[in-house]
């Protein structure tokens, strides 16, 4: 490493420590309780869809018009809590161009989105349907969170990373409450990543992912620093029990599959 980089580093890891020093890295990071899965709790619907390369540019710009507006409309109706669109940053033929979650209140409330998707297959009108494909729909739980997202989403770029876990779920949960959720919550108190969640699929069996870990940072600036930052919060917790627990043997509990990056789609502000 040249020595202007150390010096980068070295300046990094400062700001963090710092950071961490006032806010203080809590033994057990902000997480949500488990929704009552398979019952009536809040559930959430993960989808994805890809594009012909030649049509890419055209579904995302039907995406940020009429797309999303359609999108808005139904959130507006009730139908679903919330949502979020995000549109891959780089093309890259193995990977979905597109991820889309919705938020419900309770399962059964899902119901009104298979209706939506009699009409509406993957929540596209025609028009949207002849530009891009949607090839999966899953129901999930999220279980962690941390953080609070960017009121101006326009300077948030997304990170998303899907799992196959290894191991029987209570293993695995342990292993992201002692391992990963720290490390985490130590991200979110530096700045460079404002909020993340992890979302559990209700189905895995045979399922192409069984966990989905979204993480927002700060525009291109946490990213870039993303790195840096994963070796700080890592030297922070060596010592701490439940990360050196886990940290030689993570490889054993779960397989990370490849990552991409996203610029989320909202309403145009009128």
């Amino acid at each position: 490493m040249s020595i202007s980089g150390k010096i980068a580093r070295l300046i990094l890891c400062l700001l963090v420590t710092s950071a961490l020093a006032v806010a203080g890295v809590p033994a057990a990071a902000q997480t949500v309780e488990k929704r009552g899965r398979a019952g009536e709790g809040e559930t959430h619907l993960v989808l994805t869809y890809k594009a012909p390369i030649e049509k890419r540019v055209a579904f995302r710009k039907y995406m940020e018009s009429s797309g999303v507006t359609q999108f808005e409309g139904w959130r507006n109706k009730g139908v679903f809590t919330g949502y979020k669109i995000l549109f891959a940053t780089q093309v890259n033929e193995q990977l979905p161009d597109m991820w889309v979650i919705i938020d419900f209140a309770k399962f059964s409330d899902i119901a009104k989105w298979h209706a939506i998707q009699r009409y509406y297959p993957g929540g596209l009108a025609p028009e949207g349907i002849a530009l891009g494909v949607p090839k999966t729909d899953t129901y999930t739980d999220l279980v962690w969170q941390g953080g609070t997202a960017k009121a101006d989403q326009s300077k948030s770029l997304y990170m998303i990373i899907p799992y196959i876990s290894l191991v029987a779920s209570e293993k695995y949960e342990d292993f992201v409450n002692k391992y990963v959720v720290p490390q985490l919550t130590g991200w979110v108190e530096s700045g460079l990543m404002p909020s993340y969640a992890i979302y559990l699929n209700q189905n895995p069996t045979n399922a192409p992912w069984h966990s989905l870990l979204l993480l927002e940072y700060d525009g291109i600036r946490g990213m870039a620093l993303r790195d840096s930052l994963k070796e700080t919060i890592r030297g922070r917790l060596a010592n701490d029990p439940g990360y050196k627990q886990y940290s030689e043997i993570k490889t054993t509990i779960r397989k990370e599959l490849e990552p991409a990056t996203f610029e989320v789609i909202r309403p145009k502000q009128k």
